[in-house]
């Protein structure tokens, strides 16, 4: 069985816009808005995770108060930039999810564990977050006082800069009380700035929705990714290009998958693959041990497998679809997907993506990882069996 650990994924000054992965139309959309003097007073950075919705919340808010903005970037220089760039500039605000613990209500208690973790790695994702406080599985929130504490600060005048930014990392943990912000969303002081960084629309409250200009922020081009990827880990391109595809273009998703062999992946879905083959005379106990193994690596490495599982099989269909071999996967892997569509047709491959595609999509909701794995391992089972599938 495998482990897989979190990744420390460090990009050095990533408040300008520069050291953004990718993301070039945006971000050069974002830099003309603030020199036309046109910058939305409340805007909704829609960015799945890896994407980078909270790196272009901190280098835009730097761009609007640096002294002496260039044409494609702050100074970095300047005292306000300075300030920025370690997140204690008095004019740029921070709102985001925490767990309940030792009593803290507010935002401004964790401020000091907020800048580490972002200056550690700007494109934070929750559980790194959590994990910070040994609170995984504990509900985050942002709770009513801290929206009271926003409008607070907000009815001060600004310090020194031109504009009051409030950067509110995921809105989906606004509850109910998030209606309080409605008001000063709608009638903020002038040059107030609010930037939210959401990784899903549908879990935003629709009244701040309704309120807000929304930016789609798309993954990060392959290429590009790839090319970090070689520089901060050491790949070989074809293996960087590989790893940009498998996380479909996600930088923490890459990053996290960079800091262990791909292999282990591999060859746990050979294992589990193994399984669900009728040609095996599939055994319960095995089966059983398999899936107790596999439920204690964490929730994260649950996903990564099925991801990777989902990625193999869009693989498989690209081989069967081209009758050619796969770039980005391994040679052994290849061998394993021809062996596989040489006695599987296209509805049987695409039956079981949607059923391991279903299967990520209950665990990016926690699901019971044991009657997850269970289920689908079943399903995959009797799908294979009654089209007579075999590894032959």
């Amino acid at each position: 069985m495998y482990f897989f650990q979190s990744a420390n994924l460090v990009i050095s000054q990533a408040m300008l816009f520069k050291n953004i992965i990718g993301q070039s139309e945006l971000r050069q959309r974002l830099i003309d808005s603030a020199k036309n003097g046109k910058v939305s007073h409340a805007q909704l950075f829609l960015a799945p995770l890896g994407h980078g919705g909270l790196p272009l919340a901190l280098a835009f808010s730097q761009y609007l108060n640096c002294e002496n903005r260039g044409d494609e970037d702050s100074c970095g220089k300047c005292p306000s930039c300075v300030k920025a760039q370690k997140l204690i500039h008095p004019d740029i605000h921070f709102s985001f999810p925490f767990p309940k613990v030792d009593k803290k209500e507010l935002c401004d208690e964790f401020i000091k564990d907020w800048r580490e973790a972002v200056l550690e790695n700007p494109y934070l994702d929750l559980l790194t977050w959590m994990t910070r406080f040994e609170a995984e599985n504990k509900q985050p929130n942002i709770p009513i006082k801290e929206c009271h504490n926003i409008l607070h600060k907000l009815s001060l005048k600004a310090f020194e800069s031109p504009y009051k930014v409030v950067i509110l990392w995921l809105p989906e943990y606004l509850g109910k009380e998030g209606n309080s912000l409605l008001k000063m969303l709608e009638e903020p002081p002038d040059r107030t700035v609010f930037l939210f960084v959401a990784e899903s629309s549908d879990l935003v409250l629709p009244t701040i929705l309704s309120r807000m200009q929304i930016t789609k922020i798309p993954h990060i081009e392959y290429g590009l990714l790839a090319t970090v990827l070689q520089e901060k880990f050491e790949l070989n391109e074809d293996e960087a290009y590989r790893l940009a595809t498998l996380s479909n273009g996600n930088y923490v998703e890459a990053a996290r998958q960079a800091q262990h062999a791909l292999g282990d992946l591999s060859e746990l879905f050979v294992q589990w693959f193994g399984l669900c083959f009728p040609s095996q005379q599939t055994r319960s106990l095995e089966i059983y041990s398999w899936i107790e193994k596999f439920a204690t690596i964490g929730r994260e490495n649950q996903k990564s497998f099925l991801k990777y599982a989902l990625h193999f099989l869009r693989e498989a269909l690209f081989i069967q679809a081209t009758e050619k071999k796969s770039q980005v996967l391994t040679q052994s892997e290849n061998e394993l997907a021809l062996r596989l569509i040489q006695g599987a047709g296209y509805n049987t491959l695409d039956a079981l993506y949607k059923q391991i595609n279903e299967a990520h999509f209950h665990a990016e909701r926690n699901a019971h990882p044991k009657m997850l794995l269970m289920s689908l391992t079943l399903k995959a089972a009797s799908l294979l069996k009654q089209n007579q599938v075999t590894l032959a």
